[in-house]
């Protein structure tokens, strides 16, 4: 049997199991040659954008509205 993956805090699953109707199965091999260069902890960096506008405008007459919110970067 195997061990439970470790876990990372703030990083997501740790784990990724296969379905029941995947055709193929692959197996985790541990041979430790990425432990050298795994950092003891992994920082998460903040980086400030400045975007131009939130409000982005739409001229085509399929789309029932003009203005919408860009969440992504104000393009």
């Amino acid at each position: 049997m195997t061990d439970p993956p470790t876990r990372i805090k703030g990083r997501g699953a740790a784990s990724n199991p296969v379905g029941r109707f995947e055709s193929t199965r692959g197996e985790i091999e541990d041979d430790g040659w990425w432990q050298e260069f795994l950092p003891s902890r992994p920082q998460t960096q903040v980086v400030d954008e400045t975007a131009r506008s939130i409000l982005s405008r739409n001229d085509s007459p399929d789309i029932p509205f003009d203005q919408s919110i860009n969440a992504y970067r104000g393009c």
